[in-house]
């Protein structure tokens, strides 16, 4: 029996078919404020600056795309942390919008099934996958689970619940920003280090 050698997901050519930060924010339909919100009001924790600097200087320079869309309230908290993670790092940062690249975004299903984003890929001078990171942060789904449950018992509607997930979000969200560069650290990284 033959196999056939799996192409890789990301190359020079395909990385350059992203689009920069830049790019990405003048191409923004919905949300374009909140992006602009969470990026102007977001820095990575000058420990945090470091510690990927060292990183990079082992095992780059590392390249980063994100996957999303901008109607998702993730991928308008993640995609600037990601952003400013570049800058900081001064690596390259190429944004592929997920409907139009389906062939990343099924790579990279969440739980093998889950067309979730933000989806952030790192990879080193190779080309070689260090790792990816999907969505929001284990603090996140743990609060989102914990208002689920409290809203299940009084019966309040999707459309409710959502209102109230969104409002009781919004306090959160900085702190799901800097969970989601040490988680990235953390989980991913770390292991390669």
């Amino acid at each position: 029996m033959t196999t056939v050698a799996e192409q890789p997901i990301m190359t020079a050519e395909r990385f350059a078919q992203g689009m920069t930060w830049g790019e990405y924010f003048a191409s923004i339909q919905a949300n374009k404020p909140k992006f602009e919100k969470f990026y102007n009001e977001f820095r990575v924790n000058p420990e945090e600056v470091a510690w990927y600097k060292k990183f990079n200087a082992k095992n780059g320079p590392i390249k980063i795309i994100a996957i999303g869309e901008d109607w998702c309230p993730d991928v308008v908290r993640g995609i600037p942390v990601i952003a400013r993670l570049a800058e900081a790092l001064d690596v390259e940062l190429r944004i592929f919008p997920r409907d139009s690249h389906m062939d990343l975004m099924n790579r990279y299903l969440w739980r093998h099934e889950y067309l979730s984003v933000p989806v952030f890929v790192f990879f080193d001078k190779n080309w070689k996958e260090l790792g990816h990171w999907t969505e929001r942060p284990a603090a996140g789904y743990k609060f989102v689970a914990e208002i689920r449950e409290e809203l299940a018992q009084s019966n309040t509607s999707e459309e409710e619940s959502l209102k109230v997930i969104r409002a009781k979000r919004e306090g959160a969200q900085e702190v799901w920003m800097h969970e989601t560069i040490k988680e990235i650290r953390e989980q991913i990284l770390t292991r390669v280090m």
